[in-house]
């Protein structure tokens, strides 16, 4: 397993100790209060971006040797080239980074739509006075524009913040448009729309990881709520409030990257907290949250340490002969550089000496020409050589980096 594949794997496998546990605690401690909610899977968002930087304070440094050992190889170069197939390890990476790139592809399309459908957004002039109103009670500003293009409100924007809403809204009682639109503008004055792409970029970058979808959903819903509780507590119309989530609850969220109203299997969760009037003294919720915060931290520190990242090691100054018990690297795969043909017309044969390490995971590296032979060849046997795979070399059975000599020779047939 390659050095990027291990992190790669490691923090995975971080990430869902962190998300169980996360999730777990949670559920024993009955966490639902919105403002505890929050604050609770906002912590637990911290510490996920946190797992890499922690490495320093949990990783011990890897014991390394170099041993000075000559290992000369020779290889006959041809026009033909190197046609070696990708390792598992590798083959497995780049799928890791086409689903990056892919989901990375699919939010920017999705940002593109939305500002596609804003463009063809109209200003919604019957919600004019009661969004004018509204906006000044908040301290928020927004245009609110009707398209035919969304199935239910939602937020886009940060700088210039616009809230779409479907042209079935003039339909619905006042006290209902007024909910609709406190809520957009609550996730406006929080600037939630950044929060929401932040998530979707994190996600497309773990895009094979359930936890971290997991993860952001849970903080999703906690935002949701804790907006929710606000607006009540402006409109003081906890029955309009239900109805105007229950009026888009056959809506679901059809523009990527806009905070919507309803998000995906929310609705029952949010319906439930309303009725249920959740509410806890401070002390009762300042206990929760320390409590919170020492879990989220002992599953962080416990999971980088028990499931570490590891970081590309210097190499020590000290070098080690043969007769310390170094066992020589050997040579699994040889990769044949390719003749260029302008060597081949000018009729350049002979030898490239190089001096290279093969690393613990029998990989080369720190690739040295120490007897050039061609520019053009030169080139060639370099890139040669980063593909040559070793068993690697041993000290007392540990793989260790080991110095070694290649001379690739090209010869004309």
């Amino acid at each position: 397993m390659t050095l990027s594949l291990w992190n790669v794997a490691a923090y995975s496998a971080q990430i869902a100790v962190l998300a169980v546990t996360a999730a777990a605690a949670a559920s024993l401690f009955r966490l639902e209060a919105p403002r505890v909610a929050v604050r609770y899977w906002q912590a637990v968002l911290a510490a996920c971006f946190a797992l890499p930087q922690l490495q320093m304070w949990t990783s011990e440094p890897g014991k390394t040797v170099q041993a000075s050992i000559q290992f000369i190889s020779t290889s006959t170069g041809t026009a033909a080239g190197d046609s070696r197939l990708l390792e598992p390890a590798e083959l497995l990476l780049a799928a890791l980074a086409a689903g990056i790139v892919l989901r990375l592809a699919w939010l920017g399309v999705g940002l593109w739509r939305l500002r596609t459908v804003t463009r063809r957004a109209e200003p919604a002039r019957s919600l004019a006075s009661l969004s004018t109103q509204l906006q000044a009670d908040l301290g928020a500003r927004a245009e609110v524009l009707v398209s035919d293009d969304v199935e239910g409100p939602a937020t886009v924007g940060l700088r210039r913040p616009v809230i779409l809403v479907p042209r079935r809204i003039v339909e619905l009682p006042q006290a209902v448009q007024r909910a609709v639109l406190c809520h957009e503008l609550m996730h406006v004055r929080r600037r939630d729309w950044l929060v929401t792409v932040a998530e979707e970029v994190w996600c497309a970058l773990l895009w094979f990881h359930p936890g971290v979808r997991l993860i952001a959903s849970r903080a999703c819903l906690a935002r949701e709520t804790v907006v929710d509780e606000a607006v009540i507590i402006h409109t003081r119309d906890r029955r309009a409030y239900a109805e105007a989530l229950l009026a888009f609850s056959d809506s679901q969220p059809n523009l990527i990257g806009a905070t919507a109203l309803i998000g995906r299997r929310q609705l029952g969760q949010r319906i439930s907290l309303i009725a249920q009037e959740v509410s806890m003294s401070r002390t009762r919720v300042a206990s929760l949250l320390a409590l919170s915060a020492a879990i989220v931290t002992v599953a962080t520190l416990s999971a980088a340490k028990s499931l570490p990242m590891v970081a590309p090691q210097n190499q020590p100054e000290k070098i080690y002969k043969h007769d310390d018990g170094i066992t020589l690297p050997v040579v699994l795969r040889e990769v044949k550089p390719s003749y260029t043909q302008a060597a081949m017309d000018r009729k350049v044969q002979g030898s490239v000496w190089l001096r290279a390490v093969v690393q613990t995971d029998g990989k080369v590296g720190d690739i040295e020409i120490t007897r050039s032979l061609d520019p053009d060849l030169d080139r060639e046997a370099g890139k040669a050589a980063t593909k040559w795979l070793f068993k690697p070399g041993t000290k007392d059975g540990t793989p260790v980096p080991v110095e070694i000599t290649l001379e690739l020779t090209f010869t004309l047939k």
